[in-house]
């Protein structure tokens, strides 16, 4: 036995370390897979949501949800197209509208219309204005009221040709006398 020999048996003999205890490998969708030493306890459970069936699941829910959504916002395109559309043609249909209203509105044209019914403008001291009195209006009007008789009913017109002038026929209801309430 030489130095070394010696020397190793006197040595204080070192103990062996402790083993460290660990859980046996789980088995995850048919792969061996070694659990980790020490994770906190939060990312134990999301470990075991990744590698779990839940998690397959969890993805397939999701793929989903955002297949509908998708199909939901195309629809909504759609029907926004298909207003903007429609709010397109209303303007259309608005301007040709205002457009009839300004021509059929024109002064020119109404006064070549009165002047091919025959009416005219009256002379400039014939304009006058009446005042309303809407009592006294009211009663008078109700006074004035007669039975119809076929003395004051007026013959009904027959259509003309444009080129056949028709004279106009009159007819005069009696007149009577009321007398006003004092105001």
């Amino acid at each position: 036995m030489g130095r070394a020999a010696t020397a190793r048996a006197t040595a204080p003999r070192r103990q062996a370390a402790p083993a460290r205890t660990t859980a046996p490998p789980r088995r995850v969708s048919g792969h061996a897979r070694p659990a980790p030493a020490a994770l906190p306890r939060g990312a134990r459970v999301l470990d075991a949501l990744l590698t779990g069936r839940i998690w397959i699941g969890l993805i397939g829910v999701l793929l989903a949800g955002i297949v509908f959504f998708n199909v939901d916002l195309l629809q909504m395109n759609r029907e926004i197209t298909q207003m903007a559309e429609k709010a397109t043609q209303l303007k259309r249909q608005n301007d040709r509208l205002r457009h009839d209203y300004a021509r059929l509105a024109s002064s020119e044209r109404i006064q070549e219309a009165a002047a091919a019914l025959g009416l005219v403008y009256p002379a400039a001291g014939e304009v006058r204005y009446l005042e309303s009195k809407p009592k006294l209006d009211a009663h008078n009007a109700s006074k004035r009221i007669i039975a119809p008789s076929e003395a004051a009913t007026p013959e009904p017109i027959a259509p003309t040709d444009a080129t056949t002038p028709v004279a106009p026929t009159t007819t005069t209801a009696p007149q009577t006398a009321t007398t006003l309430p004092p105001e």
